[in-house]
């Protein structure tokens, strides 16, 4: 008997365990708009721009304090 492939499921989990924590923020259509072009313009995905422009933020912010 032929061996069939196996089928298509759930890959598998990182075993390091999840990736990060999911914060949610409300955002306007417009303003989702406008953040997703500027992501798209630096190359990035919306989540890593967001990211790399609150970690600027935070730092700078750090350092006034």
């Amino acid at each position: 008997m032929a061996k069939t492939p196996p089928k298509m499921g759930r890959p598998p989990l990182n075993p390091s365990g999840p990736q990060g924590r999911v914060l949610q923020i409300r955002l306007s259509d417009a303003e989702r708009i406008e953040y997703q072009k500027a992501a798209e313009r630096c190359g990035q995905s919306l989540s890593a721009w967001i990211r790399e422009r609150l970690a600027r933020a935070a730092k700078r912010e750090a350092k006034e304090a």
